[in-house]
């Protein structure tokens, strides 16, 4: 009979797997490959705890407690399997705030980005993607300033995204959480102290893309 950490393991070995690789595993998880490897590498050296594994249950939107139980083949297709996508890996450019809220207006592909630092997008994406380093506390909850999000305008936002939105009194893009409510939709920032936690969305902003991904580089040059 297996123990809770062996069961862990393995389905966390199940999941890994479906992204590609411990790389692309860490990155979807924020975690060091390094750790990832001691957990569920060929070797592992550490347990799988109880905090790390919930969270890994909410990074694949996964119900608390599916990594302490085994499960039939068939039952561990409740993620996306990207493993099995054709997709071509995109290298994305960094881009401004103020650029940002121009991006869907102007024809991309003339802008000269040589210069701009670039990473690759581990998940599928469209050729508009691009990069974002957060700033400010409004969305301190889940993203911290630094963070790289990762925007694609082609993505059509729902309820529960996080999204990038421009209002007409500003020429900077915002940040911020799409929730809906009896058929009304606002833009909520995750800081419960932050001054405007709400901004109904009545003409007033319009969303130019969602946060299809998010990770923050370890070390880069400057």
């Amino acid at each position: 009979m297996k123990t809770n950490d062996k069961i862990r393991q393995d389905n966390a070995r199940k999941l890994r797997d479906s992204t590609g690789g411990n790389k692309s595993f860490s990155m979807l998880l924020d975690r060091e490959a390094t750790q990832i490897s001691r957990i569920i590498g060929k070797n592992p050296t550490k347990k799988i705890g109880d905090d790390l594994a919930r969270h890994i249950e909410k990074c694949f939107s996964l119900p608390v407690g599916w990594l302490d139980k085994e499960h039939l083949a068939t039952d561990t297709a409740t993620f996306q399997d990207i493993s099995t996508i054709n997709f071509e890996i995109r290298m994305i450019p960094i881009i401004s705030w103020v650029q940002a809220g121009a991006w869907t207006e102007i024809n991309h592909t003339e802008v000269d980005l040589s210069l701009t630092e670039k990473y690759s997008c581990p998940i599928p994406c469209g050729k508009m993607t691009y990069i974002l380093r957060v700033i400010g506390d409004s969305m301190i909850d889940e993203y911290k300033p630094g963070d790289m999000i990762f925007v694609d305008p082609e993505v059509a936002p729902v309820h529960g995204d996080d999204v990038v939105a421009l209002c007409i009194d500003s020429s900077e893009a915002t940040f911020k959480r799409l929730v809906e409510d009896s058929g009304k939709k606002y833009l909520k920032a995750l800081n419960k102290n932050w001054p405007e936690q709400y901004i109904k969305i009545n003409g007033n902003c319009s969303i130019i893309g969602t946060v299809i991904f998010s990770g923050k580089p370890r070390r880069y040059k400057r």
